[in-house]
């Protein structure tokens, strides 16, 4: 099959080749991966590029890219090999392919010595250290680098990003890709740019970032501690200092699928577990029959009261005398969010359904409830596109980059959402994208006044800021073109 490009796909394409710089913020399902091929295919014909190094999400670089060059004629050519095998290795070292795959958590392998009783990094033993140390960019098979879900790299914090700046320079072109850029604040960008330019638009330190352009949410609070939140009038600022290297195509705006309906179903809790819930909202600790349900602060709250409201919690056996992480059990609260699911799979005909779990207890409690489930994992994807896996039990994070199930599918239910919008949109997004023939239908199971009710909220406030930043880098790549 020939690769003809969309007329969205054309305007990634010719941003890619025009910017050495340059990312591409596209909406899931608009063809990401194919633009970039194809722009890289234009930079090697034309002898203008020695060959890339991809880092990608460990199954997008597995699966994903290789998938794409064999799936288009006009990009076979272009051989691949991934740098988690010997065989891709040793072609890095004679040059004999054009682009080279490497997941996010290989590429830096932190090395650590106690020294005077504390962990100290003393070195790498990932790839960048294995391939890049002590080379000049002459000597490398690539000069281009493709961070593709760039978002992977927003934490300024991260110990791989830090380590790959030594070597930045190695590289003439650096690519970035990603549908969601800001899933969390706009504070996210800046690692983002800085890993493409170097820190010339949005500046080399997060300090400075932050004071230029934010202002702390509570001044009072220690500097280490503060949570920060855009000035007035900053938003547009930051936006205007990365226009010139990044494009933004929404999927709104340029997919071509049916419609996607969301709906939130009602579960009611019952009585008994109420109580267990209103307790540990309030005292932080329950007793339960034969255990024992303790959230040491706000955040671990959060996550047990999840927990309780999916129908059974991680909790500690009362026959415990010390408890730790091994003393844990799983003690069942009810089964109301199981009966839901089952009764919503039934009355959607029991067509194929992917179901997102956050917690390990979850998806055994949906297996044994619903023989006809299956786990998620990488060699079930044949048998889901072929539909012959009726429901299909996931984590967001195992399947949520790079994955094309629309062929299998178009039903998703979330059993206990997730408060990251980018697992929540992504995971979506394995069925929404081109290909998908029928209505999508993105279910919730939530009980009401819980706190089912406060993530939908933090995905809402969340999804807000990441839309505002894409609409104004939209109308301002609109306004430039007339």
């Amino acid at each position: 099959m020939i690769f003809t490009p969309f007329k969205h796909q054309e305007l990634g394409i010719t941003h890619l080749i025009n910017n050495d710089e340059g990312g591409l913020f596209a909406g899931m399902g608009l063809g990401k991966t194919a633009m970039t091929l194809a722009a890289l295919a234009h930079h090697i014909a034309n002898g203008d590029c020695k060959g890339a190094l991809i880092v990608a999400p460990l199954r997008v670089s597995v699966f994903t890219w290789p998938d794409e060059v064999a799936q288009w004629e006009n990009f076979r050519w272009m051989k691949i090999v991934s740098l988690r095998t010997e065989a891709g290795q040793e072609a890095w070292q004679r040059g004999e392919a054009c682009i080279y795959t490497i997941n996010y958590e290989s590429l830096f392998i932190p090395k650590y010595k106690n020294v005077g009783g504390k962990k100290t990094l003393v070195g790498d033993s990932g790839m960048m250290s294995k391939l890049l140390a002590g080379k000049r960019a002459s000597q490398l098979p690539v000069d281009t680098i493709i961070w593709d879900e760039l978002s992977k790299a927003k934490s300024h914090k991260s110990k791989r990003i830090k380590e790959f700046a030594q070597y930045r320079h190695l590289f003439r072109r650096h690519w970035g890709l990603t549908g969601t850029p800001a899933p969390n604040s706009y504070q996210d960008l800046f690692a983002q740019i800085k890993l493409l330019d170097g820190g010339k638009r949005l500046g080399e330190y997060i300090t400075h970032f932050l004071t230029q352009y934010f202002e702390p949410v509570n001044p009072y609070v220690p500097p280490r501690m503060r949570k920060w939140k855009v000035r007035g009038g900053c938003a547009g600022l930051i936006e205007d200092k990365i226009k010139d290297m990044i494009l933004t195509l929404r999927s709104e705006d340029y997919l071509d699928v049916p419609p996607t309906e969301f709906v939130d179903v009602e579960v009611a809790l019952p009585a008994a577990a109420k109580k267990v819930y209103d307790t540990l909202e309030t005292e932080l600790i329950v007793l339960l029959t034969a255990s024992k349900v303790k959230a040491i602060n706000q955040a671990v709250l959060v996550g047990k009261l999840q927990q309780v409201v999916g129908g059974a919690v991680y909790a500690h056996d009362l026959k415990t005398i010390i408890t730790t992480e091994k003393t844990k059990i799983v003690t069942e609260v009810h089964d109301a969010k199981i009966k839901a699911l089952k009764k919503l799979w039934e009355s959607e005909g029991k067509k194929p359904m992917i179901v997102a779990i956050k917690f390990k207890h979850e998806r055994e409690r949906i297996l044994k409830a619903i023989p006809e489930a299956v786990e998620f994992s990488s060699d079930k994807l044949d048998d889901w596109d072929a539909g012959k896996i009726p429901m299909l039990i996931a984590h967001p994070l195992s399947m949520g980059h790079g994955l094309n199930m629309q062929l299998g599918g178009s039903r998703v239910c979330w059993f206990t959402l997730s408060y990251s919008p980018e697992e929540y949109d992504q995971l979506n997004a394995r069925v929404v994208r081109t290909g998908q023939e029928d209505e999508t239908k993105i279910f919730r199971l939530v009980v009401p006044g819980t706190v089912d009710d406060a993530v939908i909220a933090a995905l809402r406030t969340k999804s807000e800021t990441q839309a505002v930043l894409l609409q104004t880098l939209n109308n301002i790549q609109v306004l430039a073109a007339r």
